[in-house]
């Protein structure tokens, strides 16, 4: 099965929902966008940047932070914030401030991040949640969710790699 790409719905003026399915169970997805060293290998940067920091504590009040470099600046572009609400497999509540090199800090907003699972099909459902119109508007003009879909192709190969390293035990479940 191939999964579906990456929808971008805007529900109200201030969110922004992100939805994707993955051929895997959903523990697997859990652990892949929890553990800072499966996180490195999917997470998608433009050609000539380097992850150089991959931080990431799900828990209650666990903080995390992503930072990456390119030529031109060291960082060009950081990612943080702390774990407001943890249920593992299920749901992960967090802040989210980016700071980017040219423009300084950009307006705090929330993610909440939630899994379903049918039929080992992970359904993925993101929501940023702004401060205001038009900060949801600025997100929207980035374009993220280009670069967030070919970090999900990645993430969908490291899955099928995860799976096949499995005891076959746990694969006929």
């Amino acid at each position: 099965m191939n999964p579906a790409s990456l929808t971008v719905t805007t529900p109200t003026d201030t969110t922004i929902v992100m939805t994707r399915s993955f051929n895997a169970p959903r523990r697997l997805v859990w652990e892949a966008m929890t553990d800072p060293a499966k996180l490195r290998r999917w997470m998608f940067a433009p050609p000539g940047w380097i992850m150089t920091v991959c931080e990431f504590e799900p828990r209650v009040g666990g903080k995390y932070k992503w930072v990456w470099k390119n030529e031109h600046a060291d960082p060009v572009m950081t990612i943080h914030g702390m774990m407001k609400e943890v249920v593992p497999h299920e749901r992960v509540v967090h802040t989210q401030t980016m700071e980017l090199a040219q423009c300084g800090p950009v307006e705090d907003f929330s993610v909440t991040l939630e899994f379903t699972e049918r039929n080992c099909v992970t359904q993925m459902r993101l929501t940023l949640a702004y401060g205001s119109k038009e900060a949801r508007d600025g997100a929207l003009k980035w374009g993220m969710e280009h670069g967030m879909e070919l970090g999900y192709k990645q993430l969908d190969a490291m899955l099928d790699e995860m799976k096949s390293a499995e005891p076959s035990r746990s694969r006929r479940r």
